[in-house]
């Protein structure tokens, strides 16, 4: 991280204690921006800080215009005048107060808001539920809504927007209308640009499998012969999608710790790739929450530097997201055990399958995977046999239907379009005509953001020098924050589940 992120996140805001007001409201967009708002905190790409009451915007020139205060970088106050500050240059918008109307594109933080939620999960504020958007898709058995996809999960912020493609393993397109579930289960603000729907036609005794951003055709898809974990035999856990997962616990000096499970397959006649059906477990979301906790009233200082694309605040975060760590797939060659691909993706809440091919000539009669302890929730382990590239279909909704929660801007109205913007219980049901006539495999690609709701509760722990020092030297941190996931562990999941906003 660089010296001036460093020192803005140490001093947070300090226009007249006006970052401690009861709600605050971040945004990289003026959609969002309530209007009669009495001041408006300009963050800038610079780093600098305007701060202005009885503000306007010209329109004509697209600039914010009012009297107030600029601050540099150190967050010392240079001048007190009447300002013109250019839209183009401001990274982050901040106000005091929460805006609900149909413009609405995407609040990042809100502070000091009390939630209703479960006796527990106050109690247990670092195990709330939390997740991006949700999708529900029929299975194949009996036609229930199941949850299948968890949409682009590492988008904390509009600079991270990204699109993330998920199986719908446990459903068949066969041809005709088709309808996705779309909910915000969460206290967070979801912001989504795209929902694509992602059909191949499924080989005869085969599936279709994804990479991060490659679709293969796999001729075979085995379960394993053998698995053997630290604790035992795990053969019967990894052998389908079936909601039966293996998972152990952390470690109690480092949640950096690994592990490492052992499989054999039947040997392949063909290219052979890796098939890892799984889910993370919350110590991810423990970090997050843990992170944004530390950062306190400060959390939009950090998402300003990320705006402003600050590469020492990205990589301090891609620093601690690689030693949380993925399931490494590793071969033996010579005695040794060598990593040849990984399976990564944020998330606790839908089973995602992952594709990693393995390198030419190897059959995959010996692998093993090696992840952090109690890090994931592994629901199987298969081999595949690829038969080549797959080139989808790709089909946009046809028509978008939307429920509104009334609990949160009651006087919205759901859209029809891309972006919807969803809060606290929207619902929207997406329809997809499919292509007549053969079984396909479908597959989400979701592009977007989602915006964390700063719980009341992770305010009394606000420590900038802590917040940093997840970014400075994360390896030590996951030391000295493995006894205090442990502490959580034990009924984490329970109070995960239990606390969510709502669900259909």
């Amino acid at each position: 991280m660089s010296r001036r992120v460093a020192i803005a996140v140490i001093l947070a805001l300090a226009a007249g204690g006006c970052a401690r007001r009861v709600q605050r409201a971040v945004s990289a967009d003026l959609q969002t921006v309530d209007m009669k708002a009495p001041y408006i905190k300009c963050h800038m790409k610079d780093g600098g800080l305007y701060v202005l009451s009885a503000w306007k915007i010209d329109e004509v020139n697209k600039a914010l215009t009012g009297a107030g205060e600029y601050f540099g970088t150190d967050r010392s106050v240079e001048s007190r005048l009447n300002f013109r500050v250019p839209m183009k240059d401001v990274a982050l918008y901040e106000t005091n107060t929460i805006s609900t109307s149909p413009g609405v594109a995407g609040m990042a933080v809100i502070t000091g808001l009390s939630l209703a939620v479960t006796a527990a999960c106050i109690a247990n504020p670092k195990a709330c539920f939390g997740s991006c958007p949700t999708f529900y898709a029929p299975d194949d058995k009996g036609g229930r809504l199941v949850l299948q996809a968890e949409g682009f999960s590492d988008a904390i912020s509009p600079s991270l927007e990204t699109h993330d493609i998920d199986a719908l393993w446990r459903t068949t397109g066969r041809g005709g209308d088709f309808t996705l579930t779309m909910t915000n289960e969460a206290y967070e603000t979801h912001t989504v640009k795209q929902a694509d729907l992602l059909a191949v036609k499924r080989p005869k005794g085969g599936r279709v499998l994804a990479t991060a951003e490659e679709l293969w055709v796999a001729s075979t898809v085995s379960a394993p012969l053998a698995c053997h974990a630290p604790e035992g035999d795990c053969t019967k856990q990894l052998a389908a999608v079936d909601g039966i997962e293996r998972l152990s616990l952390t470690d109690e000096n480092d949640l950096a710790a690994r592990e490492a499970i052992e499989l054999a397959f039947p040997p392949s006649t063909g290219r052979a790739a890796v098939v890892v059906g799984a889910r993370q477990s919350l110590v991810t979301t423990f970090l997050l929450y843990q992170g944004l906790a530390y950062l306190g009233t400060t959390a939009s200082t950090w998402l300003a530097t990320l705006e402003r694309g600050d590469l020492g605040s990205r990589l301090g975060g891609q620093a601690l997201q690689k030693l949380v760590g993925g399931i490494e797939v590793q071969i033996e060659r010579d005695g040794i055990w060598t990593t040849v691909g990984e399976a990564y993706e944020t998330g606790p809440l839908a089973t995602d399958v992952h594709l990693i091919p393995l390198p030419d000539g190897v059959t995959g009669e010996r692998l093993r995977l090696l992840l952090p302890k109690g890090g994931w929730r592994i629901d199987s382990a298969a081999l595949a046999t690829l038969a080549g590239t797959a080139k989808p279909i790709r089909i946009a909704p046809k028509a978008i239907r939307g429920a509104i929660s009334k609990d949160y801007g009651g006087g919205r109205q759901p859209v029809s379009t891309f972006p919807i913007v969803t809060m606290p219980g929207d619902v929207y049901e997406l329809d997809y005509a499919l292509p007549p006539g053969d079984d396909y495999e479908l597959f989400l690609d979701s592009r977007g953001f989602y915006l964390e709701w700063m719980r009341e509760e992770w305010l009394r722990e606000e420590r900038p020098l802590s917040a940093l020092r997840m970014f400075t030297n994360p390896a030590q941190m996951l030391k000295e924050l493995a006894p205090a996931y442990k502490k959580l562990e034990p009924t984490a999941e329970a109070v995960f589940w239990r606390s969510r906003y709502a669900h259909p």
